[in-house]
């Protein structure tokens, strides 16, 4: 089959490249910032600040959008 050939040749051609690649015992990275890690700290919540500008309909229940499908 010629997708078989195809794709004897596409690994074929990708050894012979792989074979002008240069050993190298050291790995590069080009940012500094490697397993940066942060302090977790609590967040103040407060109920009446988030629930200002929800809606609220006349029995007193939270009102939300149903998601948008695209």
């Amino acid at each position: 089959m010629s997708i078989e050939k195809d794709a004897e040749k596409i690994i074929d051609e990708f050894s012979k490249t792989l074979d002008n690649i240069p050993d190298s015992e050291e790995t590069w990275y080009i940012t500094d910032n490697l397993n940066l890690t942060r302090e977790d700290v609590p967040h103040e919540k407060n109920p009446e600040k988030i629930l200002r500008n929800a809606h609220i309909d006349k029995d007193g229940n939270l009102k939300v959008k149903k998601a948008d499908w695209i």
